[in-house]
């Protein structure tokens, strides 16, 4: 396993004001509409609207979702305003993301303010972010929303941030917003080791989705149990992934 080497994520800006990661040589999102773009592919993807208004309100619990690459915080926004309008009250959202190269605050607040409609939860986002240690490569985590969502970030390498979710967390997660650079760009995020620890976290019935349809990553992802499909891309995408793990094993419960 490569060395875990916490460093600050270095941007580019191009004209649009859309940051870059010089590193991987990589967007952080499409080009077209970042904001929609997530919420096709990883909302969308994971069918999390018409999962979270069928939550039962007579038996609260925590619908939890991982997120590999953290980046500027777009998918967790997404999803949090999605969370809003269509989950149950009494229910929490759980959301784990991990970055090896996190942004800085101030970077993450220039990226987000790309999207006027999401600043409600963009400024109590970067609020909060200002909060976490980024050289802290265990789990630290932040309430929002009178304990409705819970965030938790771990600042380290994929394989040891996995790790630390599945003692904590085995079989217990809902979704999987695999958002890693691309595989040509980011190898390491998309590894049978990987999928492996994605498979120990998730349960019969969790769900995936992800920009890439890769050949590597949907074989590795059915090797551990995962049933793929191609669906329609967005926007210059011509295909993207989604998936749910077939194995006969039940989520646990806290």
């Amino acid at each position: 396993m490569t060395e875990s080497v916490n460093q600050r994520a270095v941007i580019k800006w191009d004209a649009q004001g859309r940051p870059h990661s010089t590193f991987f040589d990589d967007k952080y999102f499409c080009q077209e509409n970042g904001l929609l773009e997530s919420e096709y592919i990883f909302c969308g993807g994971n069918n999390l609207e018409q999962r979270w208004a069928n939550l039962s309100e007579a038996q609260p619990g925590i619908f939890t979702i991982v997120e590999t690459g953290f980046g500027t915080g777009l998918n967790f926004c997404c999803a949090w305003k999605l969370w809003q309008t269509h989950a149950p009250k009494n229910w929490r959202l759980h959301y784990l993301s991990l970055d090896q190269f996190p942004l800085k605050v101030e970077d993450l607040a220039k990226a987000l303010n790309l999207w006027p409609e999401l600043k409600l939860y963009a400024d109590q986002l970067v609020e909060n972010y200002e909060s976490f240690n980024l050289s802290n490569q265990q789990i630290q985590s932040v309430s929002l929303e009178g304990g409705q969502i819970k965030l938790s970030l771990i600042f380290d390498h994929v394989l040891k941030a996995l790790e630390r979710f599945k003692i904590q967390y085995s079989k217990q997660i809902d979704a999987w917003f695999l958002d890693g650079f691309a595989p040509a760009k980011n190898p390491q995020m998309w590894t049978n080791e990987v999928f492996a620890l994605m498979a120990a976290l998730s349960y019969s019935g969790t769900t995936l989705s992800t920009f890439t349809v890769a050949g590597l990553v949907r074989r590795g992802l059915n090797a551990q149990g995962f049933s793929t499909e191609k669906i329609k891309g967005f926007g210059q995408k011509r295909q993207m992934l989604i998936g749910m793990l077939k194995e006969d094993k039940v989520k646990e419960t806290l």
